[in-house]
């Protein structure tokens, strides 16, 4: 069904039982999944492929060119996975590295004016909610939320099952897990745990190495050292120490951190 005001150029690639609205552009190097629904006044551009069942509102904008001067108009990629909802007037830019790909997974959630940019790898069940701004480079893991009028720096992580709280910057990689609010890691993302289907033992184990880390008074290659043990018998926990020890940006503070930055 494409409305006749619609556009779909030559070249698109479409599904079976796909939707287009009224007004929306489809470019030539378009391909869109069966049963994906496009809105009004869409575009979808450049190399970009949606995946089956994926819902586009009103005003949206897949695939465009990447707000970085280095971009020498490469044909570079746009993934969007299968059965997302993407709101209205949400960008999603390709890739600005030659042959690289912008990739959001499966099941995702991108609220109204949410932006991704260029090069940006969103995982699987990520919630990104209004306003949110990821900037260039960003990974984000699964089943991550990030709330709304976020801003993320680029090259920053944001870990598995990690919170972002509304209106934060976010400046250093946030781990798996954690609970970011006001510039610091404050927790573990209990009810998140919980959703997810952690068992208590392993919750345990979590809340134990994030206490380790943030809260004992140990140096952090200590505290790395001290979680080897723990790593090694729960996978959760493993990842969680993977991803400090893999740090490029450096980790976001914790609490103990933020209480003595606001006393000096």
């Amino acid at each position: 069904m494409i409305h006749p005001t619609a556009i779909v150029m030559p070249g698109a690639v479409l599904g079976a039982d796909v939707e287009i609205g009224p007004y929306a552009v489809v470019d030539g190097e378009v391909t869109l999944g069966d049963r994906v629904r496009v809105g009004p006044h869409v575009h979808l551009t450049g190399r970009t492929v949606i995946g089956a069942g994926t819902r586009i509102h009103a005003s949206a904008v897949l695939g465009g060119e990447p707000q970085d001067y280095h971009y020498q108009g490469w044909p570079t990629q746009t993934r969007i996975g299968a059965n997302c909802i993407i709101r209205e007037f949400v960008t999603v830019h390709r890739s600005a590295v030659e042959g690289g790909s912008t990739v959001v997974g499966d099941g995702c959630m991108l609220m109204a004016t949410a932006h991704v940019a260029h090069d940006c790898q969103v995982g699987n069940q990520v919630v990104i909610a209004n306003s949110a701004l990821l900037a260039g480079h960003i990974t984000v893991g699964d089943k991550a939320f990030i709330s709304g009028n976020v801003s993320i720096h680029q090259f920053c992580r944001i870990g598995t099952l990690a919170m972002i709280g509304g209106g934060s910057g976010v400046g250093k990689d946030v781990p798996p897990y954690c609970l970011y609010q006001y510039g610091a890691v404050r927790g573990l993302n209990a009810v998140g745990l919980r959703r997810g289907g952690f068992d208590a033992a392993t919750r345990l184990a979590l809340k134990r190495a994030w206490k380790l880390f943030f809260l004992s008074g140990l140096s952090r290659p200590n505290a790395l050292e001290a979680l080897r043990e723990e790593a090694a018998a729960n996978p959760a926990v493993a990842l969680f120490r993977d991803f400090l020890v893999t740090t490029k940006r450096g980790i976001a503070p914790g609490p103990r951190d933020a209480l003595d930055a606001a006393e000096e």
